[in-house]
């Protein structure tokens, strides 16, 4: 892509698990009728227009967007610090509190470890990080 050579550009999504050495490929090659970011190349979710919040599939995870909210992860993780264990780089801030994981990025969003309902992780978001 980035040479011209759009003949070459492979028409899949591959996949690489290193700690595993596995590789997985999905075939993308043919856009699905009615899909915006199929037909139309609109990013809705990208852009952080789309679901406030979606469940990560088979991983007991709850993300949330946030994306006008931005955060001072320095900040955050002083005031983190009462409630549970927090490690933070200038990324991400990593918070623990049993049987919960929040890792926040600057940006505002946030994935809840520890459930899948979307109630449970919106309500530690609006607590620890704000409404």
């Amino acid at each position: 892509m980035l040479v011209g050579a759009d003949q070459w550009v492979r028409r899949t999504l591959l996949s690489f698990d290193v700690w595993r050495n596995e590789r997985a490929e999905v075939a993308a090659d043919k856009p699905r009728a009615g899909c915006r970011t199929c037909g139309d190349h609109e990013f809705p979710h990208l852009a952080g227009e789309g679901r406030p919040h979606i469940t990560l599939c088979g991983r007991n995870s709850v993300q949330i967007h946030e994306r006008h909210r931005p955060v001072d992860l320095a900040q955050m993780s002083e005031l983190l610090k009462p409630h549970g264990a927090v490690r933070h780089n200038d990324f991400v801030l990593k918070f623990w509190i049993e049987p919960y994981e929040m890792t926040l990025f600057p940006d505002g969003r946030a994935i809840i470890k520890g459930t899948t309902d979307k109630t449970v992780a919106r309500s530690l978001y609006a607590r620890y990080v704000g409404s």
